[in-house]
């Protein structure tokens, strides 16, 4: 009996050193993080078919330059260029639509004419939230030292686990705080973990209707809670709100530390009460079925607490309330959050004034 179990566990063992050594040359999983530390893919070229969502290219044009953003390369040194890197998660990496598509990228395009030697680059990541942007502002924004960064943040906050577990997730080191925080933070530095911390964070978002997907909204059916519940709900957010208002007071001190302007944005969404001028459906009471747990009004009094908090920065910061400047329409989105093309160009259309006339107000353009 003992001698089989030595055989089993010695079996196990071989097996996952063998899985960690294919994983290393390998990984089929694009992950941001290896052995605890922030890595960017760089010098990304590629084309891939897009099978899930219908009113997108059939063919997405994905690459990430040397830096590992999305977008061209400087022309000259960034500290000199009037430059600019969007922060983000998902809304802002655009993963599901081609290059020039992206609002970052029409960004650039819509003040190419009015501010002279532009640059704008995309450094969102799908799915991160503000513990990841806290991350890439320490071990890349900050040797880059950029005119502005544009955070869009909120959605991925909403809800997020406590500060120190993602804190033990990012960090590169060994916790002994705990024997959970021990086993965690010693996955964190083996590829193997890293996936299935990746695959846990997959099934997190798709529990807050977060995934990429079509959303029929015609087909979409209705729901109810009790005012007790909904109070209930938004009770909750109160622990998550703190750790949300901390991390973002960081960014900005990261960023007033490095001669870096922030620019805020809130989060924009189809959440809320309104009928949709495409569909004609009256989304107030609408819930998708990955989470009947919150229907449209309930989703945007969460969203709108964590916009709340961005709204607070107003006077260390430049807020852009994209999501009151953002127009309320399934014309915009493919699903309750994600920007289609048309979506992704009326963000930039907004977004292009706005930080023109900052620029044009502070002063800031650069004319080397």
């Amino acid at each position: 009996m003992i001698k089989n179990l030595k055989a089993l566990l010695f079996g196990l063992l071989v097996a996952l050193v063998l899985c960690e050594i294919v994983l290393r040359i390998y990984n089929p999983f694009t992950n941001f993080t290896k052995q605890g530390k922030l890595v960017l893919p760089a010098n990304q070229q590629t084309v891939f078919d897009n099978q899930w969502i219908k009113q997108l290219d059939a063919k997405i044009n994905y690459s990430r330059n040397s830096l590992g953003f999305r977008g061209p390369m400087p022309t000259d040194s960034i500290s000199k260029l009037n430059s600019i890197i969007t922060i983000g998660g998902s809304t802002t990496e655009c993963r599901f639509l081609s290059d020039s598509t992206t609002w970052p990228f029409l960004l650039g395009e819509e003040l190419k004419d009015s501010v002279p030697n532009v640059w704008v680059n995309n450094a969102g990541i799908d799915g991160h939230s503000t513990f990841g942007h806290l991350l890439l502002m320490k071990e890349y924004i900050c040797k880059l030292k950029p005119k502005y960064v544009v955070l869009l943040t909120g959605v991925n906050d909403v809800e997020t686990e406590k500060p120190e577990s993602f804190d033990v997730m990012n960090e590169n080191k060994l916790q002994y705080s705990s024997g959970k925080a021990f086993f965690k933070s010693l996955l964190n530095k083996t590829e193997i973990g890293a996936t299935v911390f990746q695959l846990y964070n997959i099934r997190l978002a798709y529990k807050k209707g977060l995934i990429h997907k079509d959303v029929d909204f015609k087909q979409l059916k209705d729901t109810t809670y009790a005012a007790a519940y909904i109070q209930e709900v938004i009770t909750k957010q109160k622990s998550y709100l703190t750790g949300y208002q901390s991390r973002l007071q960081q960014v900005i001190n990261i960023c007033k530390a490095n001669n870096i302007q922030p620019i805020l944005l809130t989060q924009p969404s189809l959440y809320g009460s309104f009928k949709d001028s495409i569909t004609s459906v009256q989304m107030d009471l609408k819930f998708h079925e990955s989470n009947p747990a919150k229907n449209n009004l309930l989703q945007e009094q969460v969203l709108e607490e964590y916009n709340n908090v961005v709204r607070s920065f107003s006077t260390q910061a430049t807020v852009i309330d994209l999501a009151k400047m953002m127009p309320k329409n399934t014309a915009y989105y493919y699903d309750f959050i994600h920007f289609n093309k048309l979506g992704a160009a009326k963000v930039a259309e907004i977004l292009g004034e706005e930080i023109e006339s900052l620029m044009t107000r502070t002063k800031q353009i650069s004319t080397d």
